[in-house]
């Protein structure tokens, strides 16, 4: 598989990813956002019930599990989207040429064709400017087809108000749905439990065009 090319990065947009790649370069798997198998949301892609054959972007996967659990449930068009070099590198070593990898910040990043599913846990929550909100906005339509559904996943209203060392914004399904210009088709609440096993509750919208 070729290797990816990296778009040019603002002055920001080398910041984050200077930030992400010390991340996963020195801490590993020993970050707080870690799930295990058991623990990976598989299961809000299976109730779409999508042709393993349908292209599926996951942006902001860094080394997650979720990845692997797209390939293992039969899926062979997935692209993993991460501003990490080194999060993609461990992820490449377990799936191997299974999935695309591209190693982007998400806003600077189209899908070349469109796609089935956009699957975001945990990134656009990052994005607490409304500027880089509406560019996320404007790179998911333009990457999403239109019978395709997106999975936002961000800290809930009661969630932590930082991530990593750095600010994040807080969301309710409804109030994501507006910001991204998409129906929401379904809400939910979970909490996901850290390595350390403290809490972070977390909303989940499942959305359309």
């Amino acid at each position: 598989m070729a290797t990816p090319t990296r778009p040019a990065l603002n002055t920001l947009g080398a910041m984050t990813a200077s930030h992400w790649e010390s991340v996963h370069s020195t801490k590993g798997a020993d970050v707080s956002w870690r799930q295990t198998a058991d623990q990976v949301w598989i299961d809000l892609v299976d109730d779409l019930a999508l042709d393993p054959a349908a292209p599926v972007v996951d942006v902001g996967s860094g080394s997650s599990l979720f990845v692997d659990a797209l390939v293992g449930a039969g899926f062979r068009d997935v692209t993993a989207v991460d501003v990490s070099a080194a999060a993609l590198a461990s992820l490449r070593s377990r799936v191997g040429d299974s999935a695309h990898l591209v190693v982007s910040d998400v806003l600077e990043f189209v899908s070349p064709r469109p796609v089935r599913l956009w699957h975001d846990r945990a990134v656009f929550h990052f994005l607490v400017d409304p500027a880089d909100q509406s560019r996320y906005a404007r790179n998911l339509h333009a990457s999403l087809s239109p019978d395709g559904h997106a999975i936002i996943a961000t800290f809930a209203p009661e969630g932590p108000e930082t991530c990593s060392g750095l600010p994040v914004q807080r969301w309710a399904a409804d109030d994501i749905a507006a910001a991204l210009g998409l129906t929401l088709v379904r809400s939910e609440s979970r909490v996901h439990t850290t390595p350390w096993e403290s809490t972070q509750p977390f909303t989940i919208a499942v959305l359309r065009p």
